[in-house]
């Protein structure tokens, strides 16, 4: 991990502590299972960081944090409703 990814630990610590990582999954209508898989950790481990009870840490806190960027940007293409 370099110095560069501290911006990215802070952003996706926020994200889970504050519920919109969460609320961002779910939008996406994917299961704990399914992104624990991208980011390479136990659906346990994503419960945990979603509840509050754990934060995200090291790389598997970067590759949660490129998945819900890829999320939010892939909410952000789709036409509204």
């Amino acid at each position: 991990m370099v110095r560069t990814d501290v911006p990215q630990l802070v952003w996706v610590r926020d994200a889970a502590m504050s519920g919109s990582a969460r609320q961002a999954r779910t939008e996406a209508r994917l299961t704990l299972s399914e992104i624990a898989e991208l980011c390479e950790v136990d659906p346990s481990t994503v419960w945990r960081w979603e509840q509050g009870k754990r934060a995200p840490r090291g790389e598997a806190a970067l590759r949660y944090a490129r998945v819900l960027r890829a999320l939010a940007s892939r909410d952000s293409r789709e036409p509204a409703a």
